[in-house]
């Protein structure tokens, strides 16, 4: 912005800002701390790493704002009954990680069992709907079983759709040093991978690919993620879900097709969205070619360019995907939440008492203790 508004003398070029969001949800991915972290020092020294100096300028930046305006009507969880009440008190109290013992039983008691009384996840209003869970590795073992359950359930075939993979030429330029310094470059005189590397590419969990699936298994009616934004206006966006409602396909070789496009249905769409020859809602997603980062069995790295479509089955989703949704079915799984943060992110998507289901036992230590000063402050 200081570039293009030719201001570098002051922060955003000179334009007001507004920003919004909670501190109670999750900090920011990877491993940085967020700029309200007392581990973030505010004096640059050259000594200091490219990512330490970058922070720091950040805090500077943010202690510029001076003007907060907090939001307290609860705009989700809105239901009228008197668990409904509980439920939004035992979420006040989670933001600041004091939750009482009734605020934990409370909890406790929407964690699914076979017991009389207990909520139960076979439930119709719980099928299909996507689970949300701390780790990537969970999500996709989930989203693999799912897959193969509702197919079943449905009497629907499954169809393997593949990606075409090459070797990339240019190394990433956001790797850090340890991960450049782990990055494999095989000498080649071309990009074409071998047979036995490709079938390695193929069978990587999701998670280990920039959530771009080398195989994806798919059938009519099943739920899906977009995983880009490729059309904002139409609401093709990264994070929207919606249900596969067809497909066109090209061969890649005897016994594998790959994607051309995917049609998909979106069921959570802002606005109604028409566009011509297709039913209302319904929207196609390309195939597109992305430079990715592949964490390879032996802990390296390879970088390639991968052509698919991006979208990724939805039976299960990340706490960081889930952020900013309304769910009226909210099953989470807290038991590998690694902080009240992430519990607080996972619960807090559910907009009533009865529609919230924990898959199960979680440990009750992570929503009391209290916040650190920074986060307080």
């Amino acid at each position: 912005m200081c570039a293009a508004l030719k201001n570098d003398g002051a922060p955003f070029g000179g334009i007001n800002m507004i920003f919004a969001g909670d501190f109670a949800q999750l900090p920011p991915a990877m491993s940085g701390n967020a700029l309200y972290s007392h581990k973030v020092g505010r004096v640059i020294h050259r000594t200091h790493s490219h990512a330490h100096q970058q922070a720091s300028i950040g805090k500077a930046l943010w202690h510029q704002f001076t003007t907060v305006v907090i939001l307290r009507e609860n705009m989700r969880q809105r239901s009228q009954g008197a668990n409904d009440a509980k439920l939004r008190t035992a979420l006040e109290n989670l933001r600041y990680k004091s939750c009482t013992p009734e605020d934990v039983k409370l909890l406790q008691s929407r964690v699914a069992g076979c017991g009389p009384g207990r909520p139960k996840l076979n439930q119709p209003c719980f099928r299909n709907v996507s689970i949300i869970t701390a780790w990537n590795t969970h999500r996709d073992k989930i989203n693999e079983l799912g897959c193969a359950r509702f197919a079943r359930e449905n009497g629907q075939p499954l169809t393997t759709f593949y990606s075409v993979d090459k070797l990339s030429a240019n190394a990433d330029d956001n790797a850090t040093k340890k991960q450049r310094r782990q990055t494999m470059n095989p000498r080649r005189s071309t990009n074409i991978l071998s047979a036995e590397l490709q079938d390695c590419l193929w069978n990587l969990s999701h998670t280990l690919t920039d959530h771009l699936p080398g195989k994806l298994t798919l059938c009519v009616g099943m739920p899906v993620m977009i995983k880009i934004n490729e059309a904002t206006e139409c609401c093709v966006t990264n994070g929207a879900e919606g249900v596969i409602v067809g497909w066109k396909s090209r061969p890649i070789s005897e016994d594998k097709e790959a994607l051309e496009t995917l049609f998909v249905k979106l069921t959570a769409a802002p606005t109604t969205v028409k566009l011509d020859g297709l039913p209302e809602n319904v929207v196609p997603i390309s195939h597109q070619s992305r430079k990715i980062r592949c964490k390879m069995p032996n802990g390296n790295f390879l970088s390639i360019s991968r052509d698919q479509v991006s979208v990724i089955p939805n039976f299960a989703m990340t706490d960081f995907g889930s952020q900013g949704r309304t769910r009226p079915h909210n099953v989470c799984d807290l038991q590998n939440c690694p902080s009240h943060q992430s519990i607080y992110t996972c619960l807090s998507r559910g907009s009533t008492y009865s529609g919230t289901i924990i898959v199960q036992p979680f440990d009750p230590r992570k929503l009391t203790g209290g916040i650190s000063g920074s986060l307080r402050q």
